[in-house]
């Protein structure tokens, strides 16, 4: 009953702030009223994750923070809400379903992730339905419109920039402490940017109305306080592929929502362009539940040795009386001057404690030069796939980096393969 709560809430909540911004902006200048709802959240929360865990940032996370809450908050949901003074709450939440679609395409420009052909597919229909959306006359006609228009492409290139490299980063692993430090940062950065071009002056908060005061505290308390814990919650007690749902059911409640509270107008061409986005989007996120059960066929150890072909085998622990086990695949790229102080490290510091782990049958580690870098290849083999979670955590194909390793390693994948071997 709790997921299903859960699920509701992200859904509806997240969809719902789309409609709340547009409420709040009219009556608290955009910048003014992102950071001032950001800057609430945080406190909130960092006072929650203080009583409850008593946990405390390092120096390095506090930094980390910092950046993150720029790019998410200041420069992406700042830039995204300010838009929505030109363009209507459902189209902007329409536009924003777009997102998963750029971060294939900066994967495939920063990371050499080149998209699979379904995943071509998928970025194909949305950038298709993007045409369409902007195309019509009450875009293409208003240079306000167009203004709009590009701040969220900002906001979502900022976004999606985020969300590759904040695994690179060192952030506290208590999910209140980093969300509160995050919203706290980037949310005094916004009200900085209000006091600074003067938008802040142009304030009167006897002029606020019912309307607009409770917006700005549903999108404190609901949108940022109570949807944050549900998704949290449900990357424990779901799959992520469930919970990316949201990315096409927000824009749909959003597009409601303005239709029947703010008498937006829903033309054929947006009802169009939507379909190919949110088409788009789940082809996606479709190709992540299809490759979770493609490797419930075994391959034999052989096919995947072939794979490291030319590569200099530091460790080969294979598994022993097993018919089959699981491969957990991961690949880095470290500097030559950097690789064999790396390979020391993983075999003095982290092979020992990773054979302790219940379930873990073995560990390959190979190294290949490529240019002045060498790629590393470490893999481990499992029992089956229950003691991979319970290594892993439900979000099991996101890779495991710990940060000493990150002053090694010049590139890391931040997701990893799994396959069903005969061992």
């Amino acid at each position: 009953m709790l997921v299903l709560a859960a699920f509701a809430t992200i859904y509806i909540v997240w969809g719902s702030t789309y409609l709340a911004n547009w409420y709040a902006i009219h009556e608290i200048p955009p910048f003014l009223m992102s950071g001032s709802r950001f800057v609430m959240a945080g406190i909130l929360l960092l006072i929650a994750s203080l009583a409850i865990e008593k946990q405390l940032p390092t120096a390095a996370q506090l930094k980390n923070a910092a950046w993150v809450g720029f790019l998410l908050l200041t420069a992406g949901t700042g830039m995204l809400v300010w838009s929505e003074q030109f363009i209507s709450s459902g189209m902007v939440a329409l536009m924003t379903a777009l997102q998963p679609l750029l971060v294939v395409l900066l994967m495939w420009m920063m990371k050499g992730k080149r998209p699979s052909l379904q995943t071509m597919l998928g970025t194909g229909l949305g950038m298709l339905g993007m045409v369409f959306l902007v195309g019509q006359d009450q875009f293409v006609s208003d240079a306000r419109s167009l203004i709009g228009i590009g701040a969220i492409f900002l906001a979502l290139l900022s976004w999606g920039y985020a969300s590759i490299k904040v695994a690179e980063l060192d952030l506290p692993k208590s999910k209140l402490l980093s969300a509160g430090l995050q919203m706290l940062f980037g949310g005094l950065v916004l009200v900085l940017i209000s006091v600074v071009s003067g938008e802040a002056g142009s304030f009167d908060v006897s002029a606020m109305t019912a309307r607009g005061f409770w917006s700005w505290m549903y999108l404190i308390v609901f949108g940022s306080i109570l949807a944050f814990s549900a998704f949290n919650y449900l990357l424990v007690k779901s799959t992520p592929e469930k919970v990316a749902t949201a990315n096409y059911v927000n824009p749909v409640v959003a597009l409601l929502l303005g239709w029947g509270l703010n008498n937006e107008l829903i033309t054929n061409q947006s009802l169009v362009a939507a379909a190919f986005m949110l088409t788009g989007v789940v082809f996606i996120n479709a190709r992540i539940k299809r490759r979770k059960y493609a490797i419930e066929s075994p391959h034999p150890l052989a096919s995947l040795v072939c794979e490291l072909d030319g590569a200099t085998t530091e460790l080969h622990i294979l598994p022993e009386g097993q018919e089959q086990v699981v491969a957990r695949i991961w690949e880095g790229k470290a500097h030559k001057s950097q690789t064999r102080p790396y390979l020391e490290y993983l075999k003095e510091s982290l092979v020992p404690q990773f054979r302790g782990v219940p379930g873990n049958l073995g560990l390959t580690l190979a190294h290949k030069e490529d240019g002045d870098h060498n790629r590393i290849y470490f893999v481990s083999y499992w029992k089956d796939f229950d003691a991979v979670k319970q290594y892993a955590g439900n979000d099991y194909h996101r890779a495991i980096i710990f940060p000493k390793e990150k002053e090694y390693l010049s590139e890391f994948q931040q997701e990893v393969q799994h396959r069903c071997i005969k061992a």
